[in-house]
């Protein structure tokens, strides 16, 4: 139990050390600046705190706008149930500040009791709310009760009318009901239908890097329990049919709440029209208590008291106001952005206004009232700007998600000789007019202010651009300029700062990058700028393992270096290597890649640039490894080792596991075990963040490779430990590349120790993870040790050989030839069981001719002692004897003990049946006591019975 110091008041309770709001010891969903100021307010209570006191306090370091104090005073109230009127708790002192004015119980070492252990906190996406909403209770409450029984909810409505706000406010309602998550998906970022999967892939946490991401995204989900909420679907409606419809048939733990001006025409969809706020009706001349018992009169009121501190609502502007909702259909978003008006225009001069614009309408559009409603006010707001502020709008509405106060300058123009100066205050402007809303922060220290248009107001802003063709090329290059320079800032941050720290600063802008890249290659010709974003996209594809994706725009720009006049330059060489990494990662180890990682290198040797060296040699030794070309890794593994021990010594960790990793598929088992132990000693702990690179968990991968090369030389109990540490190693670390290799690598060891179980769950784990990540290399490893499994199992079924030879198949088609011939072994030994003999004996002699070309030592004994099965199987005993004889000496020179046993397990068996039963013992016996672990594996196990057996036979002889 911990002690703190608490603040009680009411039913709460706030603990600022831990960050933590409780309502009777349950947690209250608040932002950490919310938290900050609460905490102010309740070390003075009854006294007024100044705004610059708790700015100070929320904000340190950072001058902020008056309205992101609002903002989140504004959420803090919220979460207390406090109302602005007649506040309980927070009271407004109009022009100095805030004072908090109930009761407060303040304990300076309470204990504070363990919270109830109710499994992890639900996953979730969704913002903190910043706001009350009106009228809105039981559609609410109907629509979360609605949710338990329905798996496809539709909210539609017209443009404005609180869509969102809803579905926002239900599915926080069923945060605890679904064990995987709720995730927001804002459709509203991109219009291009192709990416719909994409988006709600990225909100719900999967990372894939193939084409097919709808198809993984509905086998992640097929096994979990989820709420999406699909918000803004209408400009997608096709693609969130598809979308929709494929995963509501594959995962049926999966719920969908969608936002949308028109129904998605899906089966089972349940439509749910959201109907406008009430108002008081025309015959009505209500007083201001009486309109109050409306909803959008009591919206209308709230912001204009954020807006205008005195303002109260009077029996005489009640009338005024209720025909003010009325005119505007009860649309939320028309009456807050009216509301905010009321400071400039008074109640009666606002009424006076929309009328001029309701006249000026009439007749004129085409569309339906209320979407003429909110187009009407939007209209009606936006003449009413200044020319600083109607242009910075039409600006910042080409920012697919949020931006801030930089960015907008930059789409502004502010940093061109002769451009406005005035941004910031045109900002705090639209911000105060409701037509930019402010972005809530984490609350992490140094967090800036961010902004976001909704999404009608950002539509109505690309239309006054799309109006404007000039206008519009100039601020769309500013924003493909300013994403560029953002990039490039996160390119060079990217090796310095923890990721999950980077992706919150950048991850936002793959939206914004997609949007500049789309705009730049459908203009006119850009070669340069198309060039540049490309680059500096790199780290955010890279991160989100986006490599399809980046795969695509790494070739286009490839494709205009000439033009750009870049031949040659960093440009081509970082380009070049992008797209050599990314096609073996979706194409394999085909000669393109190779090719491209190559250019980069010579550009990079001429250009005398070290770390790109180091890299493309990595990439490039791992691409001829994985192609079976062993020497040539190691050739250039050391070209690696050279400059790295030049130019920054902490990365030879990477070469060392590399090497490690030729070692033993050469079959130089004792100098990789030395290797591996010597790296798995070391602490990264220590270690700088380029140390890093190239091995994300150095730990977990030297230990994966370890234990293959600890279960050859007969050491299979030391083999499983080291396994499972590296298993556990790499689940610990988060990291999907890591969790990935660790799964794959430890497979053998599980399978060849005779864990059948347990290589299976590993298995199914490594299936799940390659698809939802779209790590195509590791689609074969999974699918032959699960053919394998199903061998030791149940026996050589038509199956199980189709299954190892599809496989393999996709092993040569992806040019993944390292280990193939072990893989052929298995393959042609269960065509030997299922009587398929000549096909065993093509297969298992491919396997020896790839075995001797690769000089895979490793495997050499084993492929052998196949062969000589399948010779045996054929009647050909000589030859099996002979065969088996040099797997035995081949086990010898490679001190694959592992295999010395089941190859002296098979010679014993054949020099028993040919009458030598005391040399067929004698072999087993001098085998059998060099092991000095795996009494319980399946090899030691039939060696044992077999001797025991010798034994008997030999006595009974005597």
């Amino acid at each position: 139990m911990a002690f703190f110091r608490s603040f009680a008041f009411g039913p709460f309770r706030l603990i600022p050390e831990r960050q933590l709001l409780l309502r009777n010891d349950t947690p209250v969903r608040l932002g950490g600046r919310a938290i900050d100021l609460l905490t102010v307010l309740l070390e003075r209570p009854g006294q007024v705190v100044p705004k610059s006191d708790l700015v100070a306090r929320a904000w340190p370091d950072t001058v902020v706008a008056d309205a992101n104090l609002k903002v989140n005073m504004m959420a803090l109230r919220r979460a207390l149930d406090d109302g602005a009127d007649q506040p309980r708790f927070i009271a407004t002192v109009t022009g100095r500040g805030y004072r908090f004015v109930a009761q407060v119980q303040e304990s300076a070492a309470e204990a504070l009791p363990e919270l109830p252990q109710t499994g992890a906190a639900p996953a979730h996406n969704l913002p903190i709310a910043v706001s009350n909403i009106f009228g809105r209770t039981q559609t609410i409450a109907s629509l979360t009760q609605e949710m338990a029984t329905s798996r496809l909810i539709c909210v539609t409505g017209a443009g404005g009318i609180g869509k969102t706000t809803v579905a926002l406010a239900v599915a926080e309602q069923c945060l605890g009901q679904f064990s995987d998550g709720v995730w927001l998906v804002d459709l509203s970022r991109s219009r291009d239908q192709s990416l719909t999967a994409h988006a709600i892939a990225a909100a719900t946490g999967l990372t894939h890097s193939g084409t097919e991401v709808q198809a993984t995204l509905c086998e992640y989900l097929r096994h979990r329990t989820a709420l999406l909420v699909l918000d803004n679907c209408e400009h997608v409606l096709a693609s969130v049919a598809a979308c929709v419809t494929a995963i509501l048939s594959a995962a049926p733990g999966v719920k969908i709440l969608a936002t949308s001006r028109e129904p998605l025409l899906v089966e089972g969809e349940r439509v749910r029209r959201l109907q406008a706020l009430s108002a008081p009706s025309e015959q009505e001349l209500p007083t201001a208590a009486q309109a109050l018992t409306f909803s959008a009169v009591q919206l209308f009121v709230e912001r204009a008291t954020e807006k205008l501190e005195t303002f109260r609502l009077s029996d005489a502007q009640a009338p005024l106001v209720a025909t003010i909702c009325r005119r505007l259909d009860g649309l939320a978003l028309a009456i807050e952005i009216a509301a905010t008006r009321v400071d400039a225009f008074g109640v009666q001069g606002l009424l006076e206004q929309l009328d001029d614009r309701f006249r000026v309408l009439k007749g004129l559009r085409s569309s339906s009232t209320r979407q003429r409603t909110l187009l009407a006010t939007l209209d009606w707001s936006y003449e009413l700007l200044s020319a600083d502020e109607a242009a910075l709008l039409r600006a910042v509405s080409v920012f697919a998600g949020p931006f801030d106060l930089r960015d907008a300058m930059a789409v502004r123009g502010c940093d061109e000789i002769g451009g406005p100066q005035d941004a910031p205050a045109a900002l705090a402007q639209l911000v105060a007019k409701s037509l930019v809303v402010l972005h809530i922060d984490s609350g992490h220290p140094g967090a800036g202010m961010a902004y976001r248009l909704l999404e009608s107001t950002r539509l109505y802003g690309q239309d006054l651009l799309q109006a404007a063709p000039e206008e519009a090329q100039v601020i769309r290059r500013r924003h493909a300029e300013r994403i560029c320079q953002r990039m490039e800032q996160g390119r060079r941050e990217r090796a310095a700062m923890p990721a999950p720290q980077w992706a919150a600063r950048y991850g936002h802008l793959l939206d914004d990058l997609r949007n500049a890249l789309a705009w730049v290659r459908a203009g006119r010709p850009e070669p340069r700028l198309q060039v540049r974003l490309t680059v500096a996209g790199m780290a955010l594809w890279e991160h989100f393992s986006l490599t399809s994706e980046s795969r695509g725009h790494f070739a286009d720009a490839i494709g205009l270096l000439e033009a750009a006049g870049w031949v040659g330059s960093q440009e081509d060489m970082l380009l070049s290597l992008g797209l050599g990494a990314s096609s073996m990662y979706t194409q394999g180890q085909q000669a393109q890649a190779e090719d491209a990682m190559h250019r980069a290198l010579r550009i990079a040797q001429r250009r005398d640039d070290a770390d790109c060296q180091l890299r493309c040699l990595m990439s490039i030794s791992a691409h001829q490894m994985f192609s079976g070309r062993l020497r040539d890794g190691k050739r250039s593994l050391d070209q690696f080792a050279a400059i790295a021990a030049r130019t920054d010594p902490d990365i030879l960790v990477a070469s060392d596991i590399h090497h490690g990793v030729g070692e033993l598929m050469l079959g130089e088992l004792d100098s990789a075990i030395r290797r591996f132990e010597s790296v798995q000693q070391r602490d990264f702990r220590q270690a700088s963040a380029s140390s890093l690179r190239y091995v994300l968990d150095p730990y977990a991968l030297a230990g994966g490779i370890l234990c293959q090369a600890q279960w050859l030389v007969g050491l299979p109990d030391t083999a499983l430990r080291t396994a499972r540490d590296c298993l556990q190693a790499g689940r610990a670390s988060g990291h999907h590349l890591t969790v990935n290799n660790a799964l794959s690598i430890t497979c053998p060891v599980l399978y060849w120790t005779g864990l059948y179980e347990e290589c299976a769950a590993n298995v199914r784990e490594l299936e799940a993870h390659y698809s939802r990540h779209g790590i195509v290399t590791r689609r074969p490893v999974a699918a032959f040790y699960g053919a394998a499994l199903a061998l030791s199992t149940q026996g050589a079924s038509e199956a199980v050989v189709l299954g190892l030879a599809q496989a393999i198949d996709d092993f040569q088609a992806t040019n993944h030839l390292v280990r193939l011939p072990y893989y052929q072994s298995v393959l042609a030994d269960a065509l030997r069981q299922s009587g398929r003999l000549e096909e065993a004996e093509a297969t298992i002699q491919a396997a020896a001719d790839g075995a001797l070309a690769q000089e895979e030592g490793w495997c050499l004994a084993e492929v052998l002692r196949v062969q000589a099965a399948v010779a045996l199987a054929q009647g050909q005993r000589e030859a099996a004897a002979s065969l088996l004889d040099q797997a035995l000496r081949k086990a010898q020179r490679y001190g694959t003990l592992a295999w010395a046993l089941r190859a002296a397990t098979d010679a014993a068996q054949l020099l028993a049946e040919r009458g030598d039963p005391a040399a067929a013992a004698s072999l087993l016996r001098s085998t059998c006591e060099r092991c000095v672990e795996g009494a319980a594996t399946p090899d030691m196990m039939a060696a044992t019975r077999l001797r025991a057996s010798l034994e008997r036979s030999r006595s009974c002889t005597e």
